[in-house]
């Protein structure tokens, strides 16, 4: 049985534990299988907190956004229908101011003035334009002075001028009757007498044609501001032609501002309630679905970790499950980083154990050395007092080799890991050992040169050590990953001792100067690299195989 044996884990009872990865998973020491948790919930499908995020925020906006683009449809809808309202009252003054004019003029028996432009059709007179807050005019310009209006539009401008009035009164809005030159007759405003010929929408109703502009309004009304309310600073303008006989005798037009959205909310602030009501739900139920699936879930991680670091209890308490992908992976770190840590904990408790222990024997033997030289050298022949000596420097050889092994130990065990790729055949062939005997070809794999080195002049050290005259290494590749097979012709490992090759400080030849740790130093390098190391069947001799991460040629 060869004596210089010991664990890659560390203890017994540390290489019965299973061993903790990042991801969360367990994994047997032995065995390298998964180990589930029965205890532990999971969800099996969370939701990533960017998708929880995003979802909050497009709830919370969905009902402003919905509620700007109901408004600003509506404010369309609201032009349209000041524009239709206008059309009805210039249409009504149209028709009275046609027929007054034909009456007037079938009673005197003269000829009804005509505008000299070509009329258009009915069907384009009764057009309506269309209008639209992207395109704005400057404000209506003023009424210039003319020539005299025409005597009988005027007869007629002074009987219908109560109606205009009256209907300024019922609509709110500016009214004009001009003759068929463009003269003002009737108005609501102080300019009878003066032309408006010159304004663009009653030059083309005076082509015949229904025309129309929505101009600025000189001055804004009230605490309204164009940007938020666009009907506030803006005015409707309609100039409709009074046709008679196909031929254009005058224009009524008619300016109003529309309604906005100011007096829409007005009028329909027992509406306006309800929405902020439904808004006010939405925003309280957003707060609850944040709390519960972000909030909350912080808040038990933040109790769970403060027990842990309090001392409270040794188990990390997950809780209930975790709707959101970022905080399950989190638990799961965490729950990972704790286990990792107890398993720290009950490694160098047990490390410190068995240290002690082994430095205690050679210790205890030099201070009895040293008591009995002490108390009865005098009284000693040389060659007793040789033999004290002789004993006295064995054991501060072997504290010498432990204090070694354990920094190689350390050392290994905190060795970074390495993407190195090395030839597994070549580092075995610069070993040049007699016994040595290495395969023929290439094998490829992730591992530092030195490491692998250090592994395989430990295994090479114990097969002579026991008696092997014979040390065959062979590297196979098996899918992704390179098989190393280290295999003597020694006497072999008794099934008494195989059970316990791999724990620390382990070995049957502690009077030849043994330490158990060689082993304990390959499988923390091997597992470092990302490998395993592990006692295999063999007849004859004893057979190590070791599985690491295959490698490409030519990779980094």
């Amino acid at each position: 049985m060869r004596t210089d044996a010991s664990n890659l884990a560390t203890s017994t009872e540390v290489a019965a534990q299973p061993r903790t990865h990042p991801a969360g998973r367990t994994e047997g020491a032995a065995e390298g299988l998964p180990v589930a948790d029965p205890q532990q919930p999971r969800l099996r499908v969370p939701l990533r907190l960017r998708t929880v995020l995003i979802f909050l925020s497009l709830s919370v906006l969905v009902v402003p956004l919905l509620g700007v683009l109901v408004l600003r449809l509506h404010e369309d809808t609201l032009l349209r229908q000041t524009q239709d309202e206008l059309g009805v009252v210039a249409n009504l003054l149209s028709s009275s101011y046609r027929a007054r004019l034909a009456e007037g003029a079938a009673a005197e028996g003269a000829t009804v003035p005509t505008a000299p432009a070509s009329p258009a059709d009915a069907e384009d007179a009764a057009s309506k334009p269309e209008l639209d807050f992207a395109n704005t005019a400057p404000p209506f310009p003023g009424p210039v002075r003319a020539g005299p209006p025409d005597p009988a539009a005027v007869r007629v401008g002074v009987h219908l001028a109560p109606v205009v009035e009256d209907a300024r009164r019922a609509s709110a809005a500016c009214i004009r009757i001009l003759d068929a030159n463009g003269v003002v007759v009737a108005s609501t405003e102080d300019d009878v007498g003066l032309s408006l010929a010159h304004v663009a929408e009653v030059r083309e109703a005076l082509g015949g044609v229904v025309a129309g502009a929505l101009r600025r309004a000189s001055a804004a009304r009230g605490f309204e501001i164009q940007p938020l309310v666009r009907g506030a600073s803006v005015e409707v303008n309609l100039a409709t032609p009074v046709l008679l006989a196909g031929r254009v005798v005058g224009v009524v037009t008619t300016a109003r501002r529309p309604s906005t959205i100011v007096d829409t909310l007005v009028n329909k602030r027992n509406l306006l309630l309800q929405g902020a009501a439904v808004f006010l739900v939405v925003a309280v139920g957003v707060a609850i679905v944040t709390a519960r699936t972000l909030v909350l879930p912080i808040q038990r991680l933040r109790r769970g970790v403060g027990r842990v670091s309090r001392g409270e209890t040794e188990h990390f308490e997950r809780g209930r499950h975790y709707r959101v992908h970022e905080l399950a992976e989190l638990a799961d770190s965490i729950e990972a980083m704790v286990l990792s840590l107890q398993q720290r904990t009950r490694y160098l408790r047990e490390f410190a154990r068995q240290v002690n222990h082994e430095f205690k024997t050679p210790i205890a033997a030099a201070r009895g050395a040293v008591e009995l030289l002490s108390d009865h050298l005098p009284d000693m022949t040389e060659r007793q007092a040789r033999h004290f000596v002789d004993n006295l420097a064995a054991d501060v050889a072997r504290l010498e080799r432990l204090a070694e092994r354990l920094l190689a130990l350390a050392q290994a065990d905190l060795a970074a890991a390495s993407a190195e790729v090395v030839d597994v055949h070549a580092v075995a062939r610069t070993l040049a050992s007699p016994a040595l005997r290495v395969a023929e070809g290439q094998a490829l794999a992730r591992m530092p040169h030195a490491a692998l080195r250090v592994v395989l002049e430990n295994l090479l050290e114990n097969a002579l050590e026991q008696g092997a005259t014979r040390v065959d290494v062979r590297a196979t590749r098996q899918g992704g990953k390179v098989m190393l097979r280290v295999q003597d012709d020694g006497p072999g490992i008794a099934p008494a001792h195989a059970a316990r090759v791999f724990d620390p400080f382990y070995t049957t030849r502690a009077d030849r100067g043994g330490t158990g740790l060689g082993l304990a130093i390959c499988r923390a390098l091997v597992q470092n690299a990302g490998g395993r190391i592990a006692l295999a069947q063999s007849d004859a001799g004893a057979a190590f195989t070791i599985a690491l991460d295959a490698a490409q040629q030519g990779s980094p």
